[in-house]
């Protein structure tokens, strides 16, 4: 793949101009999934084209930068491509993340321009919050415009080509740089592990991993449901839009293909179409791996391990997971998250909050122990945008290659597959230094038949501090009344005393919803439960 990454939009535009490339659905009045709008190759590439049109009368140009501020849908992913081919720098923010964050973000962000689909809200948004940059309107009138000159050429791999900023589920979001040479190569790494062929069609329930399906010549389809909120989405209408397009491949966080899963088992539906589904974003339970299988006979299961600031890491399937690791993930060992993939080289670094110069012998861990996953590669990004303080902390510059902290907790086994433990933040170490691991001890947990998900958090009582569960129960199964927390806490601590590990876990919580990231809908924000119930 070229270093312009929308040569290959113009060559299926060529090849296979009848494919379609983009298909927007929408739900009508009695919640049915039908096709909105469809795009194929040919008119994609015209589509884009006119876009660059529209955007240079407005004065966006190379280099500039701009913030997009629009849904997930046709608009949004023909405006990303524009600005990539004409070499513009597209920033992106989840808008799920809250308004006063996305507002700092935006601020931060300084962008020149400000794409949106609604010109006086904007405006006013923009004006109130004294957000910097000139609006420009998507409008269905760009569609009119000429085509743009676009004789493309391979432009500098050290160009940065798009700002991606991170979930902010375990601390402040960040504006991620890709360099162009990053993005080349983490298509070709996923190209390389998945055999992402053309001519798949992909529902895609996660915004970011919309821009991948186009530059694999494969087509995108994308569902009417609110992105910013995904664990409100209308289960029959996702699961028709998957049936009647015959999607082949499916990209979402385990929590939402695990509703999936459970209302096609209420009304026995099976998806024989799908042949690839990739569950990312937190760690999937055996539970919901065995659920999938169960709806997707046909689908080959993956369960990829990666960041914003690099990915892919590493992968493994479902059918590893379940024949081969399923007892000791469900004993407490962590997450198994494979072998790294090609042209990845991690190690295991003892956990340090302060900036690490160096790898050697003082910090590098043997096999087995637990501690930091760094990673190399060429999709490792270098940098975060305008933060050279936090750039500094999760980079390690050694012999003139860069080294990624991911903040992760993990180790390697005897096979070299790595196992993740959970976030190094979001450890619990008490004061006579013995240390626990989310990912190692929530599966003992889950093993309750009442227990839906369970969160490891740091609890201060008195200055003290333990390690403490919080549970959310089943529907329906939510322990109102103080006798029956009383039974239920009784039966949790029984089952903490079957493994050494959670043995010393006395201090039980219940709550009725766990706070979650926007992006996946799944990761706990465990950092906000120990201040919630701390004393």
């Amino acid at each position: 793949m070229g270093n312009n990454l929308t040569k290959c939009i113009k060559q299926y535009a060529i090849t296979m101009p009848a494919m379609d490339a983009i298909i927007e659905m929408k739900q009508t009045r009695g919640k049915r999934a039908v096709i909105r709008r469809r795009l194929s190759y040919e008119k994609f590439d015209l589509r884009i084209d006119q876009y660059i049109t529209g955007f240079s009368q407005k004065g966006i140009q190379k280099g500039i930068r701009v913030l997009m501020l629009l849904s997930p849908g046709v608009e949004m992913v023909c405006t990303f491509f524009a600005l990539i081919r004409m070499g513009a720098i597209p920033i992106l923010i989840d808008s799920g993340m809250g308004s006063r964050a996305f507002i700092r973000l935006a601020n931060f962000s300084k962008p020149d321009f400000i794409v949106c689909s609604r010109r006086i809200k904007w405006l006013i948004f923009c004006h109130i919050f004294n957000i910097k940059g000139k609006v420009v309107v998507v409008q269905r009138s760009f569609a009119k415009n000429q085509r743009a000159n676009t004789a493309l050429q391979d432009t500098d791999p050290e160009d940065t080509v798009a700002i991606l900023f991170t979930s902010g589920s375990t601390g402040m979001a960040k504006g991620v740089a890709y360099k162009r040479r990053n993005f080349v190569a983490q298509l070709n790494k996923l190209q390389l592990t998945y055999k992402l062929s053309p001519h798949a069609r992909d529902v895609t329930l996660l915004p970011a991993f919309m821009f991948f399906n186009p530059m694999f010549g494969r087509t995108l389809i994308i569902p009417d449901m609110d992105f910013s909120q995904p664990a409100k989405l209308h289960l029959p209408s996702i699961v028709e839009t998957i049936v009647n397009n015959r999607a082949t491949s499916s990209f979402a966080s385990p929590i939402l293909w695990d509703k999936i899963s459970e209302y096609c088992f209420e009304y026995e539906i099976k998806i024989r179409s799908l042949e690839q589904i990739f569950l990312a974003g937190v760690s999937a339970t055996t539970r919901v791996l065995e659920n999938i299988q169960s709806i997707a006979p046909n689908a080959k299961i993956f369960t990829p391990y990666g960041a914003t600031e690099c990915l892919p890491i590493c992968s493994i399937s479902a059918d590893e997971i379940l024949n081969e690791i399923r007892p000791l993930q469900e004993n407490g060992a962590g997450t198994c998250i494979g072998m790294p993939v090609d042209g990845i080289e991690i190690k295991i670094i003892t956990p340090e909050n302060g900036i690490v110069a160096t790898i050697d012998d003082r910090n590098l861990l043997p096999l087995g122990y637990t501690g930091e996953i760094v990673v190399k590669g060429d999709n490792v990004t270098e940098l975060y945008d305008q933060l050279p303080d936090q750039t500094a902390l999760a980079k390690i510059y050694q012999d003139g290659k860069i080294w990624h902290r991911t903040g992760d907790l993990g180790f390697f086994d005897q096979k070299g597959r790595v196992w993740f433990c959970g976030r190094k933040m979001e450890r619990v170490i008490t004061q006579n230094g013995e240390e626990y691991y989310p990912d190692c001890i929530e599966p003992l947990f889950h093993k309750h038949h009442t227990v839906e998900r369970a969160a490891l958090i740091k609890f201060v009582k008195r200055g003290t501090v333990f390690p403490a569960i919080v549970i959310l129960p089943k529907a329906g199964q939510y322990p109102f009344f103080p006798w029956q927390k009383w039974l239920f806490r009784r039966e949790l601590k029984k089952l903490a005393q079957r493994f050494p590990k959670t043995t010393p876990i006395i201090h039980f919580f219940f709550c009725r919803k766990l706070p979650v990231d926007p992006r996946h809908n799944a990761k706990i924000n465990r950092l906000r439960l120990s201040k919630q119930f701390s004393s």
